[in-house]
């Protein structure tokens, strides 16, 4: 996607690429109707002045049967239209959509930290179906009219240039009010997206912590946060309706004005013979189409508004840079032996330095754990392995590589990461294994799932590997939720692997099914291992004690006891866990 800075509806021409001709096609059938319905009142006129004025009802009945036909050419341009342009504003909202999504995949976990999940589902949900309401409904409208508005402005001068110029003494106040009303529910709209996305997103986190919130008696507290940011809501879209009671009256008042100001003077010019009593009354409903525009414009205008904020808000997304990508001439990463090395990796979170040189070296196949307390900057350093984030200063490298000047997805795919809270996905067991390895037959499934044990798991469920877990994995224990993402990993068949705690809060026996698993998964592959319990820990062929963001003690589990220092006191823990 050729990225855009425009934050408007004009933002959207950029998808018009390969429908430029639909929509010239659809400009011309739009003057067509416009045409067919201004041309009918002069037929209008004709059959009054020259059929029933002169009583020819032969002429009279020509007139009629031509009227028909300009009508029915109306009716069907008109289908034309609002299908032709439903169709091209749908095909816009599909590749909208599309692009969105793929821009907020490809943004870091830095952008996804720093926004709640509600602000981001609305910008998928609530302001897409702004946009897709206002291109489906409010475009034919919008089209129509653009066309139609000119079009009756010529045509009434051409009936009477006198009748015709009470037009241009209404039509300078209605576009001064029409441009008054852009600029006012321009900012009404956007005040009203970002209270819907408030609502969504306090909706998001309450449902995500409903557990939390009911176990620690906060219903009330959390009621009274939704009522206090639905009453904002409210206000907000009571100040759009109150722009909008104020605007729609004022252009059917200066309709009115029009129309009145047509029948006076036309009335005077019909009593000293210079107009005749068709011309009278076609132009008076001419000047009626000239208004109709500018009412039904005015009916969808708040739409477009609508609309317009709420792409404001998308590009808020689409322009969201990454701070994590390819860099220019980043090439595939080539098949990974494993050697892993960190090389005086520095990184902060915004002002605060979490990691201060930390350096280390793991040979191909080898295992380096990594130990300490809670918030040392053990879970930053398998971040920046994974290049979730990237270092400020010093550099990741595999094989020798700097882990930037290669291309990010070539290198994530052979890399593997296990967590403390694995997440899976609605749909069965079996497609939660596949996930990593979509092309993966059932066969390979089946014999992953019997290396780790997951097949014992399946047995006991309805349907096997075929059994459909839900979102998040509910109604599964935590250590049959890790024993599938290990399985899933293992399928992968990862060069490097990560596992960030995946053995806490997990009882014993369950421990004792995931350490098999992880035997199996670690054979032969670079690993490094963030852990809480000893067993773990104990399969490292390095192990670093990091605090603060310092390596203060490295070595093997056998030295590092063998001396009085934070690993001994820390491995006590650790048994005490374990």
């Amino acid at each position: 996607m050729r990225r855009s800075h425009r934050s408007g509806l004009s933002r959207l021409t950029t998808y018009l690429q390969g429908r430029r001709l639909a929509v010239f096609v659809l400009v011309l059938v739009a003057t067509g109707q416009a045409v067919c319905q201004t041309g009918g009142w002069l037929l209008v006129r004709a059959a009054i002045d020259n059929g029933i004025g002169d009583s020819n009802s032969e002429y009279l009945t020509v007139v009629v049967m031509i009227y028909i036909l300009v009508g029915a050419v109306g009716w069907v341009l008109s289908a034309i239209l609002i299908r032709g342009l439903a169709g091209i504003g749908q095909g816009i909202v599909l590749g909208l959509r599309r692009d969105l999504f793929e821009h907020l995949t490809s943004l870091s976990l830095r952008y996804f930290s720093e926004q709640r999940a509600g602000w981001i589902i609305a910008r998928l949900t609530s302001d897409v179906d702004a946009l897709s309401d206002a291109l489906s409904q409010g475009l034919p409208t919008l089209a129509a009219n653009v066309v139609l508005l000119p079009t009756a402005i010529v045509v009434v001068f051409i009936v009477d240039w006198r009748l015709g110029m009470i037009s241009f003494i209404v039509l300078p106040p209605a576009l001064v009010l029409t441009r008054w009303f852009q600029r006012t529910s321009s900012v009404a709209q956007l005040e009203v997206r970002n209270r819907i996305a408030a609502v969504t997103a306090h909706m998001a986190e309450s449902v995500a912590g409903m557990a939390i919130v009911q176990a620690f008696n906060r219903e009330r507290a959390f009621q009274d946060e939704f009522d206090l940011l639905n009453e904002e809501n409210r206000r907000a879209n009571v100040r759009t309706q109150t722009l909008l009671s104020f605007f729609f009256p004022s252009i059917e008042l200066l309709g009115l004005i029009s129309t009145t100001a047509v029948l006076l003077l036309g009335a005077h010019l019909y009593v000293d013979g210079d107009i005749s009593i068709g011309t009278l009354i076609t132009a008076m409903y001419l000047l009626q189409l000239v208004f109709q525009p500018l009412q039904e414009l005015s009916d969808v205008y708040s739409q477009m508004q609508s609309a317009a904020a709420a792409m404001v808000k998308i590009s808020s997304v689409l322009d969201a840079e990454s701070d994590i990508g390819d860099r220019p001439g980043a090439g595939p990463m080539p098949q990974i032996d494993g050697r892993l090395q960190l090389d005086r990796i520095r990184f902060a979170y915004g002002d605060n330095e979490v990691l201060h040189g930390v350096g280390a070296e793991v040979a191909a196949g080898g295992c380096l754990a990594l130990v300490g307390q809670s918030g040392g900057g053990k879970s930053t350093v398998a971040k920046l392995i994974a290049r979730f984030y990237d270092p400020a200063e010093g550099a990741v490298r595999v094989d020798g590589i700097d882990i930037r000047d290669a291309q990010l997805r070539s290198y994530r795919r052979q890399l593997g990461v296990v967590l403390q809270d694995p997440f899976l996905f609605s749909g069965t067991i079996a497609d939660n294994i596949r996930f990593a390895r979509p092309d993966a037959t059932d066969e390979q499934v089946r014999e992953t799932a019997g290396a780790v044990g997951v097949d014992r798991i399946a047995a006991r469920l309805h349907g096997g590997l075929d059994h459909v877990v839900r979102e998040g994995g509910a109604g599964l224990s935590a250590g049959e939720r890790q024993l599938i993402s290990i399985a899933r990993a293992l399928l992968a068949d990862p060069r490097i692997l990560i596992l960030d705690e995946a053995t806490s809060n997990i009882d014993r026996p369950t421990e004792i099914q995931i350490e098999r698993a992880l035997d199996r998964l670690l054979r032969g592959r670079t690993s490094v291992i963030i852990a809480h319990r000893l067993a773990t820990v104990r399969r490292a062929d390095e192990i670093l004690v990091v605090d603060h963001g310092n390596v203060i003690q490295r070595g093997s589990e056998s030295d590092l006891l063998a001396v009085d220092g934070p690993f001994r006191r820390l491995a006590h823990d650790l048994r005490s866990v374990g």
